[in-house]
């Protein structure tokens, strides 16, 4: 050893190495703390939402990049890091989805990864005895259609349709047959209507047609008259047994024949449903004052059917007005929890209605 060479401490050594260690630390923990904080914090407070499309074939790289150009994360870097730590690059789907830009990270990343794409179709259930305008209504309330949109549809007369003569009179209200449907997204309102039409030309076959004429009933007839029998014919209760279903049927087929009836014999209608029809009420029951409207609807006080369907009728209400009962009814009622009682003269109609409607 030089006797002029000043030996360094080991003490100083350690030191600046213990300095170096806890710069190193301190800013692999700031590194951290920055990468929690991007990671979980959304790219707005804000809700906004976007539809963000993963093409087939993305890199992860082209993702992040993406989101940060449509503002819905905040560093295509911090994204990165985060799929890579979570194994998740390689498990990102592609489709179209919708993303919020107050979503996180790791939420985002759980969308994609999930692949839990917008559905490209949407399935939608109309019931019997819906008229167009709640058909409509339906649409517009699980944002599949404009309500209006729906409506216009139903005044053109350009559908393919073996009964679009008699049916485009009406709006078609009677011929949607109500049924579930799916419907694309790039469907249009008329699409929709085309959809029910060709349902109702295949459930409504030949013979049936063929049926209704050798009973000499034109089509806008029995369709009209099926959809009074489908609105007066139920039950006030939602689990409805096999017996009940069986029974409703044979009540429909004699509800149907009531009115028959009535036609041959020159009696007004006086169904409770087409005046319901015009006040818009639901139940089944009409007061002496909505008897007294005066209205082509008003089957009380005018003659013969009403100038148009009031609903679009089910099968079975359809089936119940080819193939009617026979009997020698001429009245009926509803009893509350919906049961139908049928009588031959008035005297007995009373008498039912003492008995049921207390």
């Amino acid at each position: 050893m030089n006797e002029y060479e000043i030996p360094r401490s080991s003490k100083s050594i350690r030191n600046k190495v213990q300095l170096a260690a806890a710069v190193v630390l301190v800013a692999l923990l700031v590194a951290v703390i920055y990468y929690e904080t991007k990671v979980n914090q959304a790219a707005s407070s804000e809700s906004r939402q976007v539809m963000f499309t993963v093409a087939k074939g993305s890199r992860t790289r082209q993702v992040a990049e993406e989101l940060a150009k449509e503002k819905i994360i905040g560093s295509p870097t911090v994204f990165l890091i985060y799929t890579s730590l979570h194994s998740a690059a390689k498990k990102i789907q592609a489709g179209q989805y919708s993303l919020n830009a107050n979503m996180a990270i790791p939420e985002i990343v759980n969308v994609l990864t999930q692949g839990k794409v917008i559905p490209t179709s949407s399935k939608v259930t109309f019931i019997e005895g819906e008229t167009n305008a709640q058909v409509a209504k339906d649409l517009g309330d699980q944002n599949i259609a404009g309500a209006d949109d729906f409506l216009h549809a139903t005044a053109d007369s350009g559908y393919s349709f073996k009964y679009l003569s008699v049916a485009a009179k009406v709006n078609y209200q009677g011929f949607l047959f109500p049924d579930t449907y799916e419907i694309g997204k790039t469907d249009t309102v008329k699409d929709i209507v085309q959809k029910m039409l060709t349902d109702f030309q295949t459930k409504f076959t030949d013979k049936m047609y063929a049926d209704s004429q050798a009973r000499d009933v034109k089509l806008i007839d029995l369709i009209t008259l099926a959809s009074i029998v489908e609105k007066e014919v139920g039950r006030n209760k939602t689990n409805l047994t096999a017996d009940d279903l069986s029974t409703m049927q044979k009540e429909r087929e004699l509800v149907a024949s009531v009115f028959y009836n009535r036609l041959s014999a020159g009696m007004p209608l006086e169904s409770d449903a087409t005046v319901n029809y015009i006040t818009g009420k639901s139940d089944r029951s009409v007061t002496t004052a909505d008897t007294k409207i005066k209205s082509a609807y008003n089957t009380y006080q005018v003659k013969g059917l009403p100038p148009t369907p009031i609903s679009n009728p089910g099968l079975d209400s359809i089936m119940a007005a080819i193939y009617p009962a026979k009997s020698d009814y001429l009245y009926f009622l509803n009893a509350p929890d919906g049961t139908a009682y049928f009588a031959k003269t008035l005297d007995e109609h009373n008498a039912n209605k003492a008995k049921y409607l207390k």
